[in-house]
């Protein structure tokens, strides 16, 4: 779903989708063709780089810096102040 609904001084690049039941700190940039899916939170000031994917029930901290490419896939965390550089892969392999 592309839209930037009832998130407050958030920037949603118009070719970025976001599913239902996400939350999005204030401050925070989703930038081109990212895709946020279900259930996720994002902090406060993060910036999501271009063609980036945050998969459901996902964690991220405040002040995280996404590079472009980035996978975070089901369950990971990453905590306040995390920097992930580009085309890197976040997996939950229990």
């Amino acid at each position: 779903m592309k839209q930037n609904r009832n998130y407050k001084e958030v920037f949603i690049h118009e070719t970025s989708y976001v599913d239902e039941n996400v939350e999005i700190g204030e401050g925070t940039k989703i930038w081109h063709f990212s895709h946020i899916l279900k259930n996720c939170e994002l902090g406060r000031d993060c910036t999501v780089g271009q063609n980036v994917s945050i998969g459901p029930n996902v964690v991220i901290g405040k002040e995280v810096k996404i590079q472009n490419n980035v996978s975070v896939y089901d369950g990971v965390t990453l905590e306040d102040n995390v920097f992930c550089g580009p085309s890197c892969v976040f997996t939950n392999d229990k």
